[in-house]
């Protein structure tokens, strides 16, 4: 292990863009911010590049594949 790389007795952490706390691990508010902040896709590239950025946070979304079942759609 390197000692400058670990840290311990922490009570929280960013880890891969999450946040892990000790009851849990939460989405990073700058992430849900840039989603919030994303235009409406207008054009292929765009939509599959949200449909990416939702498939991130799927572990927090419940039954994501069914809410995004229009985009889906209009992808053919």
């Amino acid at each position: 292990m390197n000692p400058l790389k670990c840290v311990f007795g922490v009570t929280s952490g960013k880890f891969l863009g999450l946040v892990v706390l000790r009851h849990g691990i939460e989405i990073e508010q700058g992430k849900i911010d840039a989603i919030l902040a994303m235009p409406e896709p207008t054009n292929l590239h765009e939509l599959k590049s949200l449909q990416g950025q939702l498939a991130y946070l799927r572990c927090f979304i419940p039954n994501l594949t069914r809410k995004c079942q229009p985009f889906s759609r209009l992808k053919k």
